[in-house]
């Protein structure tokens, strides 16, 4: 009978620690892990206690049938329910050994897969069997199930599922799934995975799916999920990452019943402001009928609303504001019938005669404006228009922007929304309208906090992302990122308007005077923080202090933006050096920022597909947001353009195109109109929204730490060669003496077999 082995450990894990997924270790030293063909996770948790079941689809790729050896790291507390592996028409069991043999297990491994990625989680339990035969130019499917206690604090709950592999079998040949059923006696508040874009279907107050899908998949980062619960009628969890000796990092997660029979909903007044001039022909102004006709319906009872048609006059369905009953619904839906698309483009007119409504003050105000235009009729000046939107806006008005098409000004758009503190959409050519405005009507259709602010106690808090909350709807989330002074149990105040009378609700938390969590906080800090800066330079106009910062933020992060250089793809194989003196990085293809600038290149309607289209579908414009695929954007090192003739550059071609981009790029910051207008405005909004950590191939942030894979070496971005050096061979007794006598550094030494890491501003260890 085969054995299964269950290997428990001599030392604990830090509870931030993640777990590695699964890998077929073929016991012939000279051939790497097998590749995964694909994996399946399914994971339900309840009350805290997550069972997961993995499905795995191994592939020997071989000519020869293999002797391996199947290893999974397991969580301190997780028992295994659940083994299923058939060889030979025979079930494989096993047996649990003594957790002294897990340690010199774990460093067996590392030593024989040059792969320090294991170093994270000596400590942990280490799940092994042996596998005999893996048949050659065949699949061997392994299954197993294991459950465990989530860490709860304060009201939320953290689940991670091990994903990181060894290099060699670091990407499914196939598809990779993960679903979460999520079960809760006290109520779901607040959902959210700063690793992975996860589709979130709500079920309520006390269910909730949770899930995303990817094919040929990197397995570079573990999924991670934190959801809160809470009685209360909103839900607040505070996350906080506090590096010793510097002001702390937080995100605050707000959020209210998911379900509207349960929430105490606002009645709301809407005004629907269409563009009906001749550029709306077609299928444009049918999804523009189909959409309004959607919204109507969708109405609640106790609202009220109005329609304002718009082309060279300005045309409302009613003087005032008519109640969504069966009369109101039924002359609203034989005025949209009629719509026609001609004339031209009166976007003051528009939005005067929306302004002018009389609105009940204990009731938000919505306005829903689309235009596939500029304005060509009446007050056409864009700070004429800005001005008048000034003196008839009513303090709560919330003009939300759609922006349909390439031929827009979305310098103009965003300004409309953003001074209104809502938001603008922008729908690319060939996508359909009436999806778009459905989506939007769906999340706001159920108002409950308006104007809604917050207040911390105790500690001082700054540079707080986004500036001013938006109002809050039933199924909706808020996330708040800020820097704060001062530690300690603190109140957290949200107040806010409920049928125009202020309501306060009081919540807890703990802001630490030091702690390593949650270290992917302040990098998504600094990118919100870098957006909220290229948004004031885009619409009102650069200055060296917006600028300067934002190099700062730049460097210190490693985000890209238009005010950093970066290396592009040559032929022949050019270099930069460094600026701090040390190894020279590798030459690597153009990170996502020269998708748009390359496009300059290109036919205008070529430009405007990949602007419009293209950028929005890899949200992270300037490699700084969400693109986890190296083939989407690789690494590169943040450099200010200005400086870039200051470096020692190896040879000028490569250095000379990354100054050409970075200026293509202010010059595009600056356009108003057109498909690169928009493009920057929607990259930007990636960049003031993201909620995802991410990195690329070459890329790598822990904590605050940023490394770049620099000729083989991952070099840590505050190495300076002028350091002392501390140097240990690679997986040598010093070096696992070392790495033990440093668990915070585990992360660090666990990137790679080569690696540079600062311990001070005057010592350095690098293994080689």
């Amino acid at each position: 009978m085969r054995t299964l082995r269950v290997l428990g450990s001599v030392l604990l894990l830090a509870p931030s620690m993640a777990w590695a997924t699964g890998v077929l270790l073929p016991k012939d030293t000279s051939l790497p892990a097998l590749g995964i063909r694909h994996q399946r996770v399914d994971i339900n948790i309840r009350d805290g206690v997550a069972n997961v079941r993995v499905d795995q689809v191994f592939f020997n790729s071989t000519d020869r049938d293999l002797e391996a050896v199947y290893v999974f790291p397991l969580p301190e507390d997780a028992s295994i329910s659940d083994f299923a592996m058939t060889i030979n028409g025979k079930r494989v069991s096993g047996e649990l050994l003594p957790k002294e043999k897990a340690r010199s297990i774990y460093q067996d491994i590392v030593r024989r897969m040059r792969d320090p990625g294991l170093l994270e989680y000596i400590g942990g339990a280490l799940f092994q069997v042996s596998v005999y035969p893996v048949q050659k130019r065949s699949d061997q499917r392994i299954e197993i199930a294991y459950s465990h206690t989530l860490q709860y604090d304060a009201g939320l709950y953290r689940f991670v599922f091990p994903l990181r592999t060894g290099d060699e079998a670091s990407r499914t040949l196939e598809d990779f799934t993960v679903r979460v059923g999520l079960n809760s006696t006290v109520p779901i508040r607040t959902l959210y995975s700063p690793s992975h874009d996860v589709g979130i279907s709500r079920k309520g107050d006390h269910e909730a799916v949770i899930g995303f899908e990817e094919n040929k998949s990197l397995l570079n980062r573990d999924f991670v999920l934190y959801y809160g619960v809470s009685e209360k009628e909103f839900g607040i969890n505070l996350l906080a990452h506090a590096p010793k000796g510097e002001d702390g990092f937080f995100l605050l997660m707000l959020a209210p019943t998911a379900d509207p029979a349960l929430g105490k909903v606002m009645d709301k007044d809407i005004t629907f402001v269409i563009d009906t001039s001749g550029s709306m022909a077609g299928d444009k102004i049918q999804q523009a009928r189909n959409a309004l006709d959607y919204c109507i319906r969708k109405l609640n009872p106790g609202d009220r609303f109005n329609i304002v048609r718009f082309s060279t006059d300005v045309e409302p369905l009613s003087s005032e504001l008519l109640p969504a009953d069966a009369t109101g619904r039924n002359r609203a839906l034989e005025f949209v019938k009629k719509l026609e698309a001609r004339g031209g483009t009166d976007i003051n007119g528009a939005l005067t005669q929306a302004l002018g409504v009389k609105t009940d003050g204990k009731r938000p105000y919505l306005v829903a404006f689309l235009t596939d235009g500029m304005p060509t009729v009446g007050t056409t000046d864009n700070a004429t228009i800005l001005g008048n939107l000034v003196k008839g806006r009513q303090d709560d008005t919330r003009i939300f922007v759609f922006g349909v098409g390439n031929d827009v000004n979305s310098h103009l758009l965003d300004q409309v929304a953003g001074n209104t503190g809502a938001m603008a959409m922008y729908v690319a050519p060939g996508e359909n309208i009436e999806t778009a405005v459905s989506s939007f009507y769906d999340k706001v259709s159920h108002p409950v906090l308006a104007r809604p602010e917050l207040v911390i106690d105790k500690v001082q808090c700054r540079d707080v992302y986004p500036k001013a909350l938006p109002d809050l709807f039933c199924g909706g989330q808020v996330r708040v990122f800020g820097r704060y002074h001062g530690s300690g149990h603190v109140a957290v105040r949200l107040t806010g308007l409920v049928n125009g009378e202020k309501r306060e609700f009081v919540y807890e938390g703990t802001f630490p005077e030091e702690s390593r969590d949650n270290d992917f906080i302040p990098r998504l800090w600094a990118t919100r923080k870098v957006g909220y800066l290229l948004d004031e330079i885009r619409l009102h106009g650069e200055n060296a202090e917006l600028k300067d910062e934002v190099v700062r933020l730049s460097r210190e992060y490693g985000i890209m933006t238009p005010y950093t250089s970066y290396l592009v793809v040559e032929d022949d194989k050019q270099v930069v050096r460094a600026d701090n003196g040390g190894p020279q990085p590798q030459v690597m293809p153009a990170p996502a920022p020269t998708r748009w600038l390359l496009g300059a290149r290109r036919s205008e309607e070529a430009r405007g597909k990949e602007l419009a289209g293209g950028l929005r579908k890899a949200r992270g414009a300037y490699g700084g947001a969400v693109a986890h695929d190296a083939e989407v954007a690789p690494a590169v090192i943040p450099m200010e353009a200005k400086a870039e003739p200051e470096l020692a550059v190896a040879a000028g071609k490569p250095a000379t195109e990354a100054r050409i981009l970075s200026a293509q790029a202010q010059s595009q910051m600056k356009q108003q109109e057109g498909a690169a207008a928009i493009a920057v405005s929607e990259a930007i909004s990636d960049y003031k929204e993201t909620d995802r950590v991410a990195q690329a191939a070459a890329e790598r942030h822990i904590g605050t730490r940023t490394f770049y894979l620099l000729n083989g070496v991952w070099v840590d971005r505050a190495f300076n060669k002028k350091m002392e050096m501390k140097k240990f061979a690679y997986a040598s007794d010093e070096y696992f003496k070392f790495v033990e006598a440093h668990p915070e550094l585990r992360p660090c030494f666990a990137l790679g077999v080569k690696v540079i890491i600062c311990l001070d501003e005057k010592t350095a260890v690098v293994v080689e």
